[in-house]
């Protein structure tokens, strides 16, 4: 836990997962600001477009909660956290060297199966090492900000500058560089957080006693599950189908797309730590339920306005539906059931929301794509922004202060 000198191992950790799970993005990413470039080389359709970003999530979809259980039972997540940065830093290369498009499936294969552990465990080590009234900001400065600075603001900026100054393989060369730093800080500063089955995080979780099958039947988890799908599938088409609609449906240059792009990933940066902030103070659900109404408007402006300052401008205020996104994939899940099942429960909600937002998406959306046009998959994004917006008014609050703010509340009327 965090007290005391600035430099603690809480702001530590905080620091290194920032890098590792922006590391992680900044590789998924990358290829959706490269698929205008890569386009000519393998002629691909808007199906396959999809289908890229497909073979990603779904063997993503499969390790994350996999290897975060394991993780949880073995006590290993230092060793598997390593592992795992260090193999798909090598992946990402390889996609530099791919000739077909069936051998780019076969990487993206890879790179998901390498990258999906990742999130469910630095999620879950930071939930339990948080102090309790950071907790939302850590999680959400860990996971929001860092996809929003590497994956959102800077892979759009620096990957088309590079593509266009070399060539898009280039782009992929460079990523083993960082992969090898990150792999020797946590080895070098992680330590293996100690957790029993009766360590809680939340009041919200205390006094149950669960195993897996309570953990799929707790309601916030369901909840959160289905929230983060939507989530999902608002954030696939819009980041994957965003940018080929801005290029060859609004006839913008790429320099012109990669700004509109990452005045979204500005926002994320932002925006995705300070919503998180701000539900430690008035609690999980009213957070989810403002911010999350905001992320229906991203794929509007993007459809509506021409001016790329103006959509650059709004698409970053409407971004503050990304810290939800955090909030219904970490913070919640993680408060709702003991610190032991942390790992697991991240893992299930990143891995049913990949499937339906990562996996069986981008495919449904390139096919719209095809059929009517390159606004469908903008459209679907808005409207599964506004279904999780509908299904966040069931949560149960799990923020520790705003639950002993109700009770003492409840105590004074008694």
């Amino acid at each position: 836990m965090g007290e005391g000198k600035f430099w603690n191992y809480e702001n530590k950790i905080v620091t290194l997962f920032f890098f590792s799970v922006g590391f992680v993005f900044f590789d998924r990413l990358a290829i959706n600001y490269l698929i205008p470039f890569m386009q000519n080389d393998f002629s691909l359709t808007n199906t396959q477009i999809g289908l890229i970003g497909s073979a990603l999530a779904i063997t993503w979809a499969i390790s994350g909660p996999l290897v975060g259980y394991l993780s949880d039972k073995v006590n290993a997540k230092r060793n598997i956290l390593i592992i795992s940065i260090l193999l798909f830093s090598v992946v990402s290369l390889m996609h530099g060297l791919v000739a077909t498009f069936g051998l780019l499936l076969v990487l993206r294969l890879l790179m998901g199966l390498l990258e999906g552990p990742i999130i469910p465990i630095t999620q879950s080590v930071l939930a339990v090492e948080s102090s309790e009234k950071r907790r939302g900001f850590n999680l959400g400065f860990s996971m929001n900000t860092a996809q929003g600075v590497f994956g959102g603001f800077l892979a759009p900026l620096i990957i088309v500058a590079l593509a266009n100054a070399f060539d898009w393989r280039t782009a992929f060369y460079l990523t083993i560089i960082p992969g090898l730093i990150l792999a020797f800080f946590i080895w070098r500063y992680m330590k293996e957080p100690k957790t029993d089955d009766k360590t809680v995080i939340s009041p919200a979780a205390e006094g149950q006693k669960m195993g897996i099958k309570q953990v799929m039947g707790n309601r916030n988890i369901l909840l959160s599950i289905i929230i983060f799908s939507c989530f999902m599938v608002y954030l696939m088409s819009f980041q994957i189908f965003g940018p080929v609609f801005l290029v060859n449906g609004k006839g913008l240059s790429e320099s012109a797309m990669s700004i509109v792009m990452a005045g979204f990933g500005a926002g994320t940066a932002i925006l995705g730590f300070v919503v998180p902030a701000i539900s430690d103070r008035i609690g999980r659900k009213p957070a989810t339920l403002i911010f999350g109404f905001l992320s229906l408007f991203s794929p509007i402006v993007v459809l509506m306005f021409d001016s790329v300052a103006l959509m650059s401008v709004l698409v970053f205020i409407f971004s503050a539906g990304m810290g939800v996104g955090g909030l219904a994939m970490s913070v919640i899940p993680t408060e709702s059931v003991p610190a032991q099942y942390g790992g697991f429960a991240v893992g299930i909600t990143i891995g049913i929301g990949e499937i339906f937002g990562g996996v069986l998406n981008p495919v449904f959306s390139g096919m719209a794509a095809d059929a009517w046009g390159l606004a469908a998959p903008l459209m679907i994004a808005s409207s599964a922004a506004f279904t999780g917006f509908l299904f966040s008014l069931f949560l149960r609050e799990t923020a520790p202060a705003k639950l002993r703010a109700n009770k003492e509340k409840v105590e004074k009327l008694a």
